[in-house]
């Protein structure tokens, strides 16, 4: 049997060093990250837009239309967007809040129905009936304060649109000029291989952005068409609010369909509009995230499930619902990154299911079938 003093001789000054320091790097990146927090937020947002936004300027700087001229484009046409939507989600969530004091009296009403239906549905079954007391588990102040708070970050996450736009044009300036600079800086073989790389990891991103986004804004305009046509209050923001909780799997599209179900059930003196809404409701998140984002998405991309919620409690820990909303952006966003470069690439399989891992002619040819 080997001396246990024998094995740890073995291990190395340096090693011990190392594992310090980046225990150390590890904590000053953590803190950074959260004391930096209202610049990062917008900037990550920026920089994740800029992937979407580049081939229009790459195009427009094509066409020899000169470089500000092409951003003041997509600047105005941006803001112009950012500001209608901005003022009716605004406006709506505004009335929301306000409405929340006519609402509060339809909560005592609604936990006795609940209270009733439960106690029907016990005695249905043949079970002890007792007294069941929701008041004691369901506080309106709680749900006041809590949605209060939820629209207000939310408000404040949507509300640095002037701020990301600004960021995203210093990104988009110098789009097209990463290969011009790598040629100029490395050996021939070496800047094709570097500019393939970079080439195809934008190209990824990209795709999965513009899938991602594309599924997130349908999901809000069924939900607020559907919200809209049944007649319940605020469709616009319960659309705009799907729209933002779709970036966040299963947690996000369970949250986006309560929310506006539990309105629902304060607006209407029945249960019937309220069921058929969140029934509809969750149709269409099954649809839209199951069929259609698939089909969508021209490649596969994998996270563990156990990454994804780490990822969430991390960057919900750190930054908030803003972080919520980022943080499976942010993962694929890097898990991309790792796929594309070699010595990256264990990383990329670790971040990954075993069962949906794609190969490496996948990773490297997106369009590949």
């Amino acid at each position: 049997m080997a001396d246990p003093s024998t094995n740890l001789s073995r291990i190395k000054p340096q090693g011990i060093v190392s594992g310090l320091l980046g225990l150390i790097a590890a904590f000053v990146a953590g803190v950074t990250l959260l004391e930096l927090r209202s610049v990062l937020v917008p900037f990550s947002v920026a920089l994740l837009l800029s992937f979407i936004f580049q081939p229009i300027v790459i195009y427009l700087k094509a066409r020899r239309i000169p470089t500000v001229v092409a951003l003041i484009v997509v600047f105005i046409t941006l803001a112009a967007a950012a500001t209608i939507i901005g003022y009716i989600v605004y406006s709506s969530a505004e009335s929301l809040i306000g409405a929340t004091e006519r609402y509060l009296p339809r909560i005592d009403t609604v936990v006795a129905d609940i209270e009733r239906l439960l106690q029907q549905t016990a005695a249905a079954f043949g079970l002890a009936e007792g007294r069941m007391d929701l008041n004691q588990v369901i506080d309106p102040s709680t749900i006041t304060n809590l949605l209060q708070n939820g629209i207000g970050e939310a408000l404040t996450f949507a509300g640095n649109s002037f701020l990301v736009l600004l960021f995203m044009l210093f990104i988009l300036a110098g789009s097209g000029e990463l290969a011009v600079k790598v040629q100029r800086a490395y050996p021939a073989h070496i800047a094709k291989r570097i500019t393939a790389v970079t080439d195809n990891i934008s190209q990824q991103v990209r795709q999965y952005l513009v899938a991602k986004t594309l599924v997130s804004v349908g999901t809000g305009v069924l939900i607020f068409l559907t919200l809209w046509i049944l007649g319940v209050d605020y469709p616009v923001f319960w659309g705009f609010l799907a729209f933002l909780l779709n970036y966040i799997p299963n947690i996000g599209s369970f949250v986006a369909v309560i929310l506006p179900f539990g309105f629902a059930l304060l607006q209407f003196d029945t249960l019937t509009i309220p069921i058929i809404a969140a029934l509809l409701m969750w149709l269409i998140q099954m649809v839209m995230g199951n069929v259609v984002d698939p089909r969508l998405m021209a490649f596969r991309l994998n996270l563990s499930p156990l990454l994804v919620i780490v990822s969430l409690i991390f960057w919900g820990w750190l930054w908030g619902v803003a972080g919520m909303i980022l943080a499976v952006p942010l993962t694929a966003t890097l898990k991309i990154f790792f796929e594309n470069i070699e010595s990256l690439r264990p990383i990329a399989v670790l971040m990954g299911s075993v069962s949906g891992t794609a190969d490496k002619s996948t990773l490297e040819n997106p369009n590949q079938p």
